[in-house]
């Protein structure tokens, strides 16, 4: 029992750490200050408002204060986050012709992480090279 105590305490000082890094600093998707989330099938740090849109999509999300993440979910978090993220699914996107989303239009939102995460707009990808989508 000690020993996870220790485990989690140890997993949630990496991920704080992992906070302090400059590309996390900052919600990938709205590029607000102080993201408090993991989106887990992305391995990103996202604000409170882009979790809800990321939980609609059925992506898992977790709280980084609230919740326990396992050596596996902070090993994959470490070779994650959002400088590796934007690597992937920001390669051709733009930020002059496609500014972020303000995170208070909830619909703005949406329709950018479904542009990014579902539909993989910008990942340099041909369409010919993606997987089938379901619909969404």
């Amino acid at each position: 029992m000690a020993s996870r105590v220790k485990e989690d305490e140890k997993n949630e000082r990496v991920i704080r750490g992992l906070l302090k890094l400059p590309a996390n600093k900052r919600c990938i998707n709205c590029n607000n200050l102080g993201p408090q989330y993991v989106c887990t099938n992305f391995w990103t740090f996202v604000c409170t408002n882009c979790s809800g849109a990321h939980r609609e999509f059925t992506h898992r999300v977790k709280s980084v204060s609230m919740a326990k993440f396992t050596a596996q979910e902070v090993t994959a978090l470490q070779g994650g986050g959002n400088e590796r993220a934007r690597e992937i699914f920001f390669k051709e996107w733009d930020s002059q012709r496609n500014p972020y989303p303000d995170s208070s239009n909830t619909d703005k939102l949406r329709n950018f992480i479904k542009h990014i995460y579902v539909e993989r707009r910008y990942t340099g990808e041909r369409s010919s090279d993606r997987p089938p989508r379901g619909k969404v």
